[in-house]
């Protein structure tokens, strides 16, 4: 375990020193969370409630999406695809620390810094703005939402390193991760509650693990999910980075046998 404190501390302090990466990341993160927090502003001029949700629940949403963003969707499945594709990937594999282990340790460093920067951009947002900001009244929601997010978290990280494994065979190895990452974050609920779509479609897509990425943790912190709700989403939370883990071990080894039998 060590080693591991030991590479996040390293990766914690690399991440806050490049400070110019730092800043165009957190600038973007920005400049997204104003445009949909004025977009659905300008939407509740003309009606009091939108797709079931009063103003505060909504512009609630669009604030905890920029949370769950920068804890959920900053990942190095890049990096990764980058030394499966140009051999690097060998020099991990001598050393006596699991790949896996090691990339979850850089991924929390990066995570670290940007929902610290993520929550200080949104506290000032609700100062100079005045932004309504939902604060859950129920202490189960408070005990909850953390493991929620914590779980998300995983889940994307497994789901990552999943897609970014396929690198092993596509010539064009960035290709899966370029589309996954293009996908992901609209049919996780990143942009908008899914609940606004139609059922059907709502349907099909809580039949994938995407919506527990940030639709079902934001609608428990918001409260319009119930106790029993909350609870169903966290075991199938628990079901899915079980399914996605198993999955991704099992895409990662066959991968390692490919890369050997190549000479990476």
């Amino acid at each position: 375990m060590s080693k591991y404190l030991y590479v996040y501390t390293l990766s914690l302090q690399n991440v806050l020193q490049r400070r110019a990466s730092l800043l165009m990341d957190r600038v973007g993160g920005i400049a997204t969370l104003l445009a949909l927090y004025f977009f659905w502003s300008s939407i509740f001029k003309d009606s009091a409630t939108v797709a079931g949700y009063p103003k505060a629940q909504m512009l609630t949403y669009v604030l905890m999406m920029s949370l769950l963003r920068s804890l959920v969707f900053t990942g190095r499945g890049w990096e990764v695809v980058g030394e499966i594709s140009s051999g690097r990937l060998s020099n991990y594999l001598i050393r006596p620390i699991r790949y896996l282990g090691y990339c979850l340790s850089l991924d929390l460093a990066q995570k670290t810094v940007h929902c610290a920067a993520a929550v200080f951009e949104i506290s000032i947002l609700i100062l100079v703005l005045g932004a309504p900001f939902h604060i859950p009244q129920s202490p189960q929601t408070w005990v909850l939402f953390p493991i929620i997010a914590t779980f998300s978290t995983l889940l994307f990280f497994l789901l990552e390193f999943l897609v970014a494994s396929l690198a092993f065979w596509t010539s064009e190895s960035g290709g899966p991760l370029f589309c996954f990452d293009l996908l992901v974050q609209f049919l996780a609920g990143a942009f908008f509650p899914l609940d606004v779509l139609p059922r059907a479609l709502q349907a099909a897509l809580y039949m994938t693990p995407f919506p527990y990425l940030v639709f079902f943790p934001i609608d428990v912190y918001l409260e319009r999910a119930p106790t029993e709700m909350a609870l169903k989403v966290l075991a199938t939370q628990g079901a899915w980075l079980v399914v996605v883990g198993m999955a991704a071990a099992t895409v990662w080894r066959r991968g390692l046998r490919n890369y050997a039998a190549e000479g990476g």
